[in-house]
This record gives C-alpha cells, structure tokens and sequence, in this order.
C-alpha cells in the first residue's frame, strides 16, 4: 500500500464519506523514530570526526615521552584507516536512508534491517577500535615510568597484576558503553519502527482473515 496514492485518494473524495485505513496512520507513527535516527547519525558523524581529531594530539596533551611518539602515532595511523572506512560506509547509509519515504511497509520494513545491520557493524568498529585504546593506555603508563626512570621490568609483581586487572576492567567497560550508546542513541527508535512494522503485519492478518470470511 503506497501512502502517497491513499492520500491523493482521499483528498480528492469527500472526507466525510472515506474511512482512513489503519496502515495510514501507523506508517504515519514511523515518521518520528525515522527522523529522529536520521538527525542522531548526523550527530555522531560529527562527534566521530571530533574524538578522532582529537585523539591527534593525545601525546602532547598527555605529555607522552618523545621516544613513545612513533609507536603511539603508529597506532593512531590504524586508527584512522579503519575510522575512514566506516565512516565512509556511515555516510553512505546515511544519504541512501535520507531518501526512504517509508510509505510502504516495504520500505519502512528495509530501513529497519538496514539500521539493525548498521547497529551490528557499529559494535564491530568499536570492538576494532579497543587494541587502539588499549595501546593508548599502555602507553601513558609506560612513559610515566620512564619519566621516573624505570621501565616495565623494574615494577612490582602486584603492580603488574593490577595492571592486568586495569586491563580487563578497561575492555569490559568499552564493550559495554558501546553497547549501551547504541541503545541509547538508536535503540529507542528503532523499537519503534519495529512496534509499526508489528502493527502492520497485524492489520494485514486482520484484513486477510475478513477477506476469508467474505468469500466463505
């Protein structure tokens, strides 16, 4: 059922006289959420392209020992190769979903796998980003104890197990504030597109049924 044909249908019949099938107004409800994702992926693109500037001057700001430059930017290098694939696939998705209408279930039901395949690949340039962070981190420790004059042989036993646990604490929080951002950010909205996309398939059942009915 296309949208923009009922509407032209309607408005050109007495209102009075037409009853607006219940597809109209729930294809009307995805407008929100659709808009919503829409305006959140513009933000995060910018916000994306920000961190990563960013993180360009995390050895001076951080005062990372000279002899730790090359490998930090080393890293940094990966860093930016991998964010401008996906930020290119980002942008991609972005401009062909700007161009849905959803005014078909079909379509509406397109955007919705298309946004919980981008969910999917944005866990998985997150994931890819932890080494990064992780390096990062190491890093920073280590200059700090070369500023002091040591170096990662000359610390403690309890020291080194704490960092371990550092470590795996760092990881698990990454991985979980990854995947609560998307469901903060997108996850809201993209439920509601599923709500619609239900009510949908139920309306269809409905008129499948009544139509049985009518030829029995």
């Amino acid at each position: 059922m296309n949208l923009d044909k009922l509407k032209s249908a309607w408005n050109t019949e007495n209102t009075d006289d037409v009853h607006i099938p219940a597809q109209i107004k729930q294809l009307r409800q995805a407008k929100h959420p659709l808009d919503k994702l829409k305006q959140n992926m513009k933000k995060e693109w910018y916000i994306q392209i920000v961190a990563i500037l960013f993180l360009g001057f995390f050895p001076p700001l951080f005062h990372l020992h000279p002899s730790l430059h090359v490998i930090y930017y080393a890293s940094y290098a990966l860093l930016v190769v991998i964010s401008a694939y996906y930020l290119n696939l980002f942008r991609l998705f972005y401009n062909r979903i700007n161009h849905y209408t959803a005014d078909t279930k079909d379509s509406l039901t397109e955007i919705y796998y298309d946004f919980k395949l981008n969910i999917e690949r944005y866990h998985a340039f997150g994931f890819l980003l932890l080494p990064t962070a992780l390096i990062a981190i190491a890093l920073y420790v280590y200059s700090t104890l070369l500023e002091k004059g040591k170096d990662f042989s000359s610390i403690s036993p309890q020291f080194k197990v704490t960092l371990i646990i550092l470590t795996l604490v760092v990881s698990l929080s990454f991985i979980l504030s990854i995947l609560a951002w998307t469901r903060y950010f997108y996850g809201p909205y993209v439920n509601q597109l599923k709500k619609v996309l239900d009510e949908l398939k139920a309306e269809e059942l409905k008129d499948g049924q009544t139509a049985k009915k009518k030829m029995t």
